[in-house]
């Protein structure tokens, strides 16, 4: 037994006329037109080709930034913003020494305590687990 196709048992078909014209046309048209890939590659260099001609617009239409020269004017000005802000991290200074660290506590409606927690004593760990102190 042979698996192969008979083509002579097949059944024929006439072509109409200008088959072959028809064909042959095709052919020709497809040979002229570029694969698919060819053409991926052309707009791929195209793609390329437009960045870099825009890239090179773009540096000439923004010229680099010329850097700030230094006159006595301007050492001044820094000079006097300098001591400015000095002066105002020292009286940050001094009103975080002069505010006291106080706690409110409330007894009563009418009665607060104020607590300074510079006063109060930490206790010693081997103390504190236990929650007792020797007054002394």
């Amino acid at each position: 037994m042979t698996d192969q196709l008979d083509l002579k048992r097949l059944p024929r078909v006439e072509a109409s006329d200008g088959f072959t014209e028809d064909v042959l046309r095709r052919v020709r048209t497809e040979e002229a037109r570029p694969s698919p890939r060819l053409r991926l590659a052309m707009a791929a260099i195209a793609v390329v080709v437009v960045s870099a001609a825009a890239g090179a617009w773009w540096s000439r239409q923004s010229p680099p930034a010329e850097p700030a020269t230094v006159t006595a004017e301007s050492l001044e000005q820094l000079r006097s913003e300098y001591q400015e802000l000095s002066r105002e991290l020292e009286a940050l200074h001094r009103l975080a020494e002069d505010t006291q660290p106080f706690v409110p506590v409330s007894i009563d409606p009418q009665t607060e305590v104020l607590f300074d927690l510079r006063d109060i004593e930490p206790l010693p760990v081997s103390l504190a687990s236990t929650g007792s102190r020797r007054i002394q």
